[in-house]
């Protein structure tokens, strides 16, 4: 049986390495476009040493939460950039 993870108001299987891509969209720029944000997951997928244990569906989640990740900062910057925060 599967085991999930709840973020962002989504379930997210427990194999998706969230804490490593909160991380790495820590360090994105809030402006960079997400063709550039799936193209860096697949990319880093890919190069990993597990790439053969991530599943087309897998893929799918890890670029899923990366553009989550990366949509959260940018809605933090415009709040912060507003004064709103």
């Amino acid at each position: 049986m599967a085991e999930y993870r709840y973020e962002f108001g989504k379930r997210w299987d427990a194999r998706v390495p969230r804490a490593a891509i909160s991380w790495l969209m820590g360090r994105v720029h809030v402006g960079t476009p997400d063709s550039e944000i799936e193209a860096n997951i697949r990319r880093r997928i890919a190069k990993s040493d597990s790439a053969g244990l991530y599943t087309p569906a897998l893929v799918r989640q890890s670029i899923a939460y990366a553009l989550a990740c990366h949509r959260r900062n940018g809605d933090l910057y415009k709040r912060v950039m507003s004064g709103r925060l």
